[in-house]
């Protein structure tokens, strides 16, 4: 880390401190495999290969950071056509120092099998439930099936008055405790529907499969979570028993207590949660940590795409922002640097581009309130003077509610908004109430240390709303924010007015920290030297892709858009060229307009075929085939080609298999044309539309 931006880390940090604001920070970096093909790395959230590489990252972390910490099988949401839960690897640390389970090497962190015969079950069971005092509660748990199979033992269980207390089931060898049909734990399959009204309904199991003892715990409160792991601890030391699988619910209310970190399975992707950070120092260092974890297992922060191009993992890399609790929440102590951070967010819509992946737009998963309903950046303006202008403070509630209808996709999905507040003191989910503002528009990046920079660039960014409220009337941008802020150029201008602005409000961030993630994101494609100095460069740019109508493909979690269209920006170094010459691009002249002393324009164009996809009629538009074509000769000085795809046509033969092979690929598709040098082309008049000024869409210049 550079001298600067310590510096300017510090001063942040002292802001803070010195107007006693407690922000803490988190975010959720994704990683892959190297040859990420199977389905748990595309579209499907679980896999076997996920959960054996959560396991040995989670072994990492333990051995190089967390030793003494209790790695845990937790189950969370449940989506419509998913047969199980999700689970998340959760990792959980005592804030004292002391080791919450200092056996790490008793536990199964991989995914091999286990060497446990199925009677260890009986046995564990057995001396757990005598430890406890509840022997005579254990319930066997059977399969339903022709020999009514036996699958492991069930202990009903709870914590109340300092006591572990238990409850008689209604089963017995006759009518015996049949499981519900799957291959989860026991614990997920219990057939809680057939109790009593008033009968407990947490338990604790215990069951081997594959070789692998697994403990399901039941939901408990931190204390009563503690003693239960402290009590299993002794147990296995005892029995010298390894190849251990906890899994089931972690610990309630443990405050400050506990530090966790989980490893969660995400379609795509398996996503890590970060634990909440005090300061900017210490989500860098464990987003460092987690890097050189998830090398050590063989994961990576970047995908190579099949033509060579080079994304982040593609899962979401969000940001998050909140208190250490609901009483100390920066947000609910000042309501209105909600509205300054709405506000603030949509007057730069560098902060909803630069730092996504390669999926922007209305149907996104982080769309911004000005992509979405025609009425919906009016009502966020009303919305934000009622909060302004409210007689007294706001409560969590009554932000809820003004906020909830606003802040969503264009489905009504709150979870999918750019800055969700659907955990912020939201009463009707479960974890709806965390006081937690999450930036959506945020993905991961090739490394920890540009991801790491442009967190503090955020947290920068909220240091000077809270220092000074943003009032501003929201901007109609209306058809000019896709035609100029999907073009890098517009992006890195909208930056470098907000490192100005934070200059002016006493926090000096220089936008060339940010050079990194803008070449990553915004990477040229190649360049054509003209004469002199002069050159016309090619960067990728943003481009929007709709949803297509009534095509989830039976998948509630998956949406199919057209990708078939690109852009990409051209710049040309010296205005004064075009006084020798001009530049065409499939035979369209383009129209370039100046943006900060380049002239500057975008293209727009059909890349490959796709199914579903809008307009049939326009054939595939590349190789784009661009000529600088003399005004004195009206002969082509200049040419290249540049390919979306193969150049030699046919399919890759697999993904690039590092860097530099996926290097080779995108500079081969980046081709002189030397045929075209020398002739005398026809030159087309750009037709461009109103909605936009700064963007050449070929595909609208088929008809003469």
């Amino acid at each position: 880390m550079s001298e600067p931006i310590q510096q300017l880390a510090d001063s942040v940090e002292a802001w803070f401190d010195a107007e006693s604001i407690e922000l803490t920070m988190g975010g959720e970096p994704t990683f892959l495999p190297p040859a990420p093909d199977a389905p748990e790395w595309n579209t499907a959230a679980m896999g076997e290969e996920k959960l054996g590489y959560a396991r040995r990252m989670a072994a990492e972390l333990m051995r190089e950071v967390y030793p003494g910490a209790l790695a845990m099988q937790v189950f969370g949401k449940w989506y419509p056509g998913e047969p199980l839960p999700r689970w998340n690897v959760l990792t959980m640390m005592k804030t004292d120092g002391t080791a919450l389970w200092p056996a790490t090497g008793r536990l199964l962190l991989d995914d091999v099998e286990g060497a446990h015969p199925k009677q260890v079950a009986t046995t564990v069971m057995d001396r757990l439930a005598r430890a406890l005092k509840l022997k005579r509660f254990v319930l066997e748990a059977v399969e339903q099936d022709e020999e009514s199979t036996s699958a492991g033992w069930v202990l009903p269980l709870n914590h109340e008055a300092d006591k572990w207390i238990s409850d008689k089931w209604p089963f017995t060898a006759k009518r015996p405790l049949a499981l519900f049909k799957g291959d989860s734990p026991v614990g997920l399959r219990l057939p809680l529907g057939d109790l009593l009204e008033d009968s407990l309904r947490s338990a604790l199991t215990v069951e081997v499969r594959n070789g692998a003892l697994e403990v399901f715990i039941p939901p408990l409160e931190w204390p009563a979570f503690e003693k239960l792991v402290a009590v299993l601890h002794d147990l296995m030391e005892e029995l010298n028993l390894k190849d251990i699988v906890f899994c089931g619910y972690g610990p309630t209310k443990s405050g400050d207590s506990l530090k966790k970190l989980g490893l969660a399975a995400d379609p795509g992707v398996l996503e890590v949660n970060l634990p909440a950070c005090a300061t900017w120092v210490d989500y860098d260092r464990i987003l460092r940590q987690c890097e050189d974890a998830a090398a050590a297992v063989g994961l990576q922060l970047t995908k190579y795409l099949l033509n060579g191009n080079l994304y982040g993992t593609g899962g979401g890399s969000h940001l998050t922002f909140a208190g250490r609790n609901l009483e100390k929440n920066p947000f609910l102590a000042n309501p209105g640097r909600i509205t300054s951070l709405l506000r603030y967010w949509q007057h730069h819509p560098v902060l909803s581009y630069l730092f996504t992946g390669q999926y922007v737009g209305p149907g996104s998963q982080a769309p911004r309130v000005d992509e979405g309903p025609s009425h919906g950046l009016y009502e966020l303006e009303v919305a934000c003077e009622g909060i302004e202008n409210a007689q007294f403070a706001p409560d969590g509630p009554t932000l809820d509610q003004f906020l909830k209808n606003l802040l969503t996709d264009s489905s009504g999905n709150t979870h999918r908004a750019e800055l969700c507040f659907d955990k912020f003191h939201n009463a009707s989910q479960p974890n709806g109430c965390l006081g937690l503002v999450e930036m959506r528009a945020f993905e991961t990046f090739h490394n920890a240390a540009t991801m790491s920079r442009v967190a503090l660039f955020i947290r920068t960014v909220l240091a000077r709303l809270f220092k000074e409220p943003f009032r501003e009337p929201l901007q109609r941008y209306g058809d000019t924010l896709h035609d100029r802020y999907f073009l890098p150029s517009f992006l890195w201008k909208d930056l470098r007015a907000i490192c100005r602005d934070l200059k002016q409000h006493g926090f000096s961030f220089d936008p060339e920290w940010l050079r990194e993630a803008f070449e990553f994101r915004c990477p040229v494609i190649g360049e054509m030297p003209l004469s002199g100095s002069g050159k016309v460069v090619l960067r990728r740019a943003f481009e929007s892709w709709p949803l297509m109508a009534e095509e989830s493909r039976g998948a509630s979690t998956v949406r199919v858009v057209d990708n078939s269209s690109d852009r990409i920006e051209l710049t040309l170094s010296d205005p004064d060229l075009l006084n020798k010459g001009c530049l065409l691009v499939n035979g369209i002249k383009v129209p370039f307009k100046k943006v900060d002393g380049v002239l500057v324009c975008g293209i727009r164009y059909k890349c490959a075929s796709a199914y579903p996809a809008l307009h049939p009629n326009v054939p595939i538009q590349s190789p784009l085939e661009l000529e600088w074509v003399s005004r004195a000769t009206g002969k082509t000085l200049r040419a290249m080609r540049y390919h979306y795809w193969n150049p030699h046509g046919g399919i890759y033969e697999g993904r690039p298999s590092n860097v530099q092979d996926a290097k080779l690929r995108r500079e081969a598709r980046w081709l002189e044309a030397e045929d075209l040098r020398g002739r005398r082309p026809s030159v087309a008049e750009a037709k461009m539309a109103p909605e936009y000024q700064y963007t050449l869409d070929l595909r609208r210049q088929l008809s003469p």
